[in-house]
């Protein structure tokens, strides 16, 4: 390894531990301090701006809605929390588009968010406040065995939303026809499908009934664009509409644990019921319609909502809907930037994979990213996925890792 290929890598690593920092401990100094000096250790080599992408100026618009809601927060100590992970996360993305410049490092980044996402799943079991009581599935049972080893536990919404963003990565090199040496040995795909099974079994633990119907999208989304009979895609792709039909019928008609029950009370305060849901997003709503320009503060819907809406549910903060969330964060400027990021992005991705051949390994890794991408998209139709929470900075290492194929020349470094 080269002196320049130890800076940047030392750089790649300062970043992510400081970004990792801030989501877990900040806003601090020594997070911030390793930002900082690893992205200076990034470019030292490079000796030249930072790589341009077609998402700059939204991400720059998001940056700086992520100021103005700083400034007009009724809580300054909650949005500074949220307003510094959200620029580390554009921070640690710009950073893995900058580093992962060849081949080699992209299959280190995939293989890290691939060890990440299990070593998530195995952490799962002690780290998930389960949905014990919800009748769906599974009995409860089955989870009298967890310790619940955390003081403040995940919920079990926000790993589905983890599962269903990471597990499509593995089941696409899983299943590739062909992809390159490294994924073709029984021992690698042996360890594919015990990653692809484990984090299966955790979504299935969540209980979340948005995660199953964006887990069968991202998983359906990878079977269908890796055959190559066009009898077979058809197929998969009316098994798709069949099982996402059958789960927003399942998602609508579910009434949790207060099915039975006939007051319109219940079924208001119960995040498992439909009438749940679509009272927080009237709220969000007339939220949004409310701070148009600017948001209502970063972290602050439930403190807003309690303050101005007479809604507050403090067991369930948040929208409920991960776009409806940025927009009451971030005003409608910053749901605009978010979603030209993400509609970039699936188009930077939709290209790599025309350009890449299916026997490429990059051809699966964007796959998996691209059909990931688009499970947590589907999933934050009915929930805020990872948005604002201490995982925040894992969908931006995706969009930085798709980002990244698409500026690779795969010609000079193929196999």
């Amino acid at each position: 390894m080269s002196t320049g290929d130890l800076l940047s890598t030392t750089g790649m690593g300062l970043v992510g531990i400081g970004v990792l920092w801030e989501h877990l401990r900040g806003p601090s100094l020594p997070g911030w301090a390793a930002i900082v000096t690893g992205w200076v250790l990034l470019l030292l080599p490079r000796r030249r701006l930072p790589v341009r992408t077609p998402s700059d100026w939204p991400l720059l618009l998001l940056a700086a809605m992520g100021g103005v809601s700083l400034l007009i927060t009724a809580i300054p100590e909650t949005t500074r929390v949220q307003v510094t992970r959200l620029w580390a996360d554009l921070v640690i993305f710009y950073a893995l588009v900058n580093w992962a410049r060849e081949r080699r490092r992209l299959t280190l980044a995939t293989i890290a968010l691939v060890t990440g996402g299990v070593g998530i799943a195995l952490l799962a079991p002690v780290a998930v406040d389960w949905n014990r009581a919800k009748m769906v599935l599974i009995p409860a049972a089955f989870y009298e065995p967890f310790p619940l080893l955390l003081p403040d536990p995940v919920h079990p919404n926000v790993m589905a939303a983890l599962m269903v963003l990471l597990l499509p990565m593995p089941l696409a090199l899983l299943i590739s026809p062909g992809a390159g040496r490294r994924f073709q040995t029984i021992a690698l795909r042996l360890l594919l499908g015990l990653s692809v099974l484990l984090m299966g079994l955790i979504l299935l633990l969540t209980k979340s009934r948005g995660g199953y119907i964006a887990g069968a999208v991202g998983g359906l989304l990878v079977v269908t664009l890796s055959v190559r009979t066009w009898w077979l895609r058809i197929l998969v792709v009316l098994l798709v509409v069949a099982v996402v039909g059958a789960g927003v019928w399942w998602f609508v008609h579910a009434d949790g644990d207060t099915g039975n029950q006939p007051e319109l009370l219940e079924g208001v305060t119960d995040p498992s019921t439909w009438d749940f849901r679509r009272q927080v997003w009237r709220t969000a709503v007339l939220m949004l319609q409310d701070f148009p320009f600017t948001g209502a503060g970063m972290g602050l819907f439930n403190e807003v909502g309690a303050l101005l809406y007479a809604w507050y549910a403090p067991q369930n903060p948040g929208a409920h809907n991960l776009y409806l969330q940025v927009g009451v964060d971030l005003g409608f400027p910053g749901l605009i930037a978010y979603l030209s990021i993400l509609i970039l992005t699936l188009h930077a991705a939709a290209k790599s994979l025309h350009r890449l051949p299916p026997g490429d390994p990059l051809h699966s890794i964007t796959l998996g990213g691209l059909a990931g991408l688009v499970a947590l998209m589907t999933h934050g139709l009915v929930d805020i996925t990872v948005w604002s929470t201490r995982a925040a900075f894992l969908p931006w290492l995706v969009l930085g890792l798709l980002t990244a194929l698409h500026h690779l020349d795969p010609i000079p470094d193929a196999e």
